[in-house]
């Protein structure tokens, strides 16, 4: 028998000794298509830092069972046809685990093919729109209220007088016509329609014409639709013309942005869908404030607040799953869950959505205050 060198000995203790090592824990990868440029920027932005708190702190206290969560980014500056580019690179070439804290509503239409086909996860993206939330859509999963209840929300408290001369300034879009249908249903129960109803176009702030609709009749209570760039644009440009009726808008808009935009004259209404993110009677919310003490310099905000919320949950049900994590199990512990901190959770099937909170504030040029 030929006598083995040392050199070979210690090259098969290696190979022993490697095949011995347990396996490094793998690295659950989930992809995120947001607006980071463009005229809906500061939402996407606010929405990934807000995420990207809770991950980091995952992470930071020792991942899932070991592993870590990456979240791959990617920016489609809220444009539909860079949303289905990203979504196919995740899908196809990252295989991610699920696609996670998307935003908006024509953008998540666009994939919605996509997602039909491959059944990938699709778990807390920032839309409240009505399409997205069907029984047949098992492989979505939505956090926030929906825009039907944001709308009879703001319908119910700023309608007192059926002679109130109503319109609606409406991107058009998906996300316009989904909205839309939440305020003509809730608009309906009052017996009332919108006397003018004017659009503008997604990542434009020339909505002069759609303003100018508005003041030639009379509308004395303006829904809006769009994000906080033209809605500002809107309302700037009605004061210059003398006209200021009561706004009212939706949790899309991205308020904290919306009111960095203001005059202080402005009456504006919206509605959110978690806390104020300065409101500490809420553990959620002390527990945001804390981390972005301790982790970021950014401002704190409605949308970061949802961010971190649904990251924290994203967090809670993938170290509830063993390693490695399979889709059915992710999907399957995210509606058992029934908090994030304090914030209340109970998962309807039939809209695919687990939470139904709406709060009303006032956005001025101070900020997001509660309506009295």
């Amino acid at each position: 028998m030929p006598r083995l060198s040392m050199s070979s000995i210690r090259s098969m203790l290696l190979l022993v000794c490697a095949s011995a090592a347990p396996a490094q824990a793998e690295t659950i990868q989930l992809g995120m298509s947001v607006p980071l440029t463009g005229n809906a920027s500061g939402i996407g932005q606010s929405y990934k830092n807000g995420v990207e708190l809770a991950i980091n702190q995952l992470n930071k206290e020792g991942g899932v069972q070991g592993a870590k969560v990456q979240l791959l980014v990617k920016d489609d500056q809220y444009e539909p046809e860079l949303t289905v580019l990203n979504t196919r690179q995740f899908i196809i070439e990252n295989n991610v685990l699920a696609l996670f804290a998307y935003v908006g509503t024509p953008t998540s239409a666009a994939i919605l093919p996509l997602l039909k086909h491959y059944q990938t996860p699709y778990i807390t993206p920032f839309t409240g729109a009505s399409l997205l939330r069907q029984p047949e859509h098992s492989f979505i999963y939505h956090l926030r209220a929906g825009y039907d209840e944001e709308t009879q929300s703001q319908v119910d408290y700023l309608l007192q007088k059926p002679d109130t001369k109503v319109g609606l300034l409406l991107q058009a879009d998906e996300f316009g016509a989904s909205v839309e249908q939440g305020y003509l249903k809730a608009l309906q129960l009052k017996g009332i329609s919108p006397v003018v109803t004017a659009r503008f176009q997604r990542n434009s702030t020339e909505i002069e014409a759609g303003v100018s609709e508005l003041i030639k009749a009379g509308v004395e209570l303006v829904f809006m639709v769009g994000t906080y760039k033209p809605l500002a644009e809107a309302i700037n440009f009605g004061r210059s013309k003398g006209y200021q009726p009561q706004y009212s808008t939706v949790s899309f808009a991205g308020l904290q942005q919306l009111s960095a935009l203001l005059h202080k004259d402005d009456k504006v209404m919206a509605t959110m869908v978690v806390p104020k993110p300065t409101d500490t009677k809420w553990l959620l919310v002390r527990e945001y404030q804390r981390l972005m003490i301790q982790q970021t310099t950014d401002p704190l905000s409605d949308v970061g607040l949802e961010g971190f919320t649904a990251g924290t949950l994203v967090a809670q049900a993938l170290k509830l799953c063993p390693l490695p994590v399979k889709r059915l199990c992710f999907l399957q512990k995210l509606r058992e869950q029934s908090s994030v901190f304090d914030f209340p959770l109970l998962f309807d099937p039939n809209k695919q959505q687990a939470s139904q909170q709406v709060f009303r504030v006032r956005v001025t040029d101070r900020g997001v205050e509660d309506v009295r």
